[in-house]
């Protein structure tokens, strides 16, 4: 650093920060610059680097934390008695969701990665430990989930953290599935709710807040589904609809409505009736995109149509659903697609195509379908092992056992956060006996 500056981090650190739309950067925590900051206990720069990359002002910090303007700038220019009370540093990390561990340079004095210390991410475990005796009690929805502060005025340096939040989560949903992510996304919850009851605010703020609660419950939701906690998921996005209501968000009453459908043709598995409660969340959902909606938006909740339709073994309205999807994605995206339906594109239609035509009792298609989507490089990891365990599963109903079985073996290594892929597995399990390899490890896995 030149020795004129005055700024505590360095320009091209600072450079690299800015620029970056405002976040909750979970590649920061782990990144060489705040290494290097946190081994020198170099903690004006480590809070300078924190509010550039977010593309904080020092104003916005302060109101995200609950400090003063006056505090972040002392922070910042290196005075003593600040930041360096360690109940004040951890309160600090929470605050801008920072994982515990993420400190530990600080201890050691040392800039190693956080992948270098042996054993799992000790929040990560703590967190599908918490959640799963969470569960076990039934208090999902209602839990305080311990004594997160909350600002005693919610102002929009809290919204634009919040929606920062849950995109990290939707991303990082992908890269390590929901189970080692519903404590963090739980915890935030039950901040947001303290902060909808108790904290000061503005109509505008308020509003807004109302429908970031949504957003967060479902996504939540979708934790608790993927990390084979149905029950909690269905009371999640339960009070998502109740959000979208109270904010007057037709485009959250939509999505919700699309996941309430798909929770529904889930269930229709051991209730073939709930199918058609997803009818029903079909038609409101379009009820609410009247007006507005994009052929995207429509395509979606057609797919959820065809779902349904597939599970109560209705071929000729699936076919007629499944047409008008394919139609609407074809009319290419448009300008105004909610981002929610990023995920919406030919290869994820070919993968509902194969989970309908397995309904359907037609497994070869399925194959087929299957085998076409695991061809897209594009993938997500974690989406390209759930999509190889319905494979499997198509494999095993063609009376393809051994390919089916070769499948399973290494997809099993690989499996980690996400139930819900494992579940797709059982009858694979099933078929091949106790006294097999395969089940000795999946009994293992699903233990876990």
């Amino acid at each position: 650093m030149s020795r004129y500056s005055r700024d505590p981090v360095c320009a091209p650190c600072l450079r690299a920060g800015r620029g970056v739309r405002p976040a909750n950067p979970a590649w920061l925590w782990d990144s060489v610059p705040m290494r290097e900051v946190l081994a020198r206990s170099d903690l004006a720069a480590f809070v300078a680097l924190v509010r550039a990359t977010m593309g904080l002002s020092q104003l916005e910090l302060a109101s995200l934390v609950g400090w003063s303007q006056s505090t972040v700038n002392r922070i910042e220019h290196g005075e003593r008695g600040t930041l360096y009370d360690v109940r004040e540093l951890v309160r600090f990390a929470d605050a801008i969701d920072m994982p515990r561990h993420a400190l530990l340079p600080l201890i050691t004095g040392k800039p190693v990665a956080i992948d270098e210390f042996a054993g799992t991410n000790p929040d990560m475990e703590m967190d599908r430990r918490h959640f799963a005796g969470v569960v076990a009690g039934g208090l999902v929805v209602g839990m305080g989930l311990g004594s997160a502060e909350i600002p005693a005025r919610v102002d929009v340096a809290h919204l634009r953290f919040l929606e920062a939040t849950i995109r990290r989560l939707w991303t990082q949903d992908q890269q390590v599935g929901g189970g080692v992510l519903l404590g963090p996304a739980l915890r935030r919850l039950a901040a947001v709710r303290r902060m909808l009851d108790e904290a000061d605010y503005t109509e505008a703020v308020g509003h807004r807040l109302l429908s970031m609660a949504g957003e967060l419950c479902l996504c939540a939701g979708w934790l608790a589904y993927d990390s084979g906690h149905q029950d909690a998921a269905r009371q999640l996005y339960a009070e998502a609809y109740l959000y979208s209501g109270q904010a007057g968000d037709e485009q959250l009453r939509v999505n919700v409505a699309s996941y309430l459908a798909m929770q529904a043709v889930r269930d229709a598995r051991r209730n073939p009736g709930r199918a058609r409660e997803a009818l029903r969340m079909v038609t409101v959902g379009r009820d609410a995109a009247c007006g507005w909606a994009t052929p995207r938006v429509y395509a979606l909740l057609a797919i959820r149509e065809a779902t349904a339709q597939a599970a109560l073994g209705e071929r000729l309205p699936y076919r007629r659903a499944i047409a008008t999807a394919w139609r609407e994605i074809e009319r290419g995206g448009h300008d105004d697609d909610p981002e929610w339906t990023g995920f919406l594109t030919p290869t994820m239609l070919t993968y509902f195509e194969g989970l309908t035509t397995m309904v359907l009792g037609r497994p070869l298609v399925a194959v087929d379908r299957f085998q076409r989507l695991l061809a897209d490089p594009a993938l997500g990891e974690r989406n390209r092992l759930y999509y190889r365990s319905c494979l499997t599963n198509a494999l095993l109903a063609s009376g393809e056992t051994a390919d089916a079985l070769a499948e399973g073996m290494d997809l099993l290594a690989r499996v980690s956060g996400s139930r819900r892929t494992l579940e797709e597995l059982a009858p694979l399990r099933d078929a091949a006996g106790d006294s097999s390899e395969f089940a000795e490890l999946y009994d293992h896995k699903l233990a876990a």
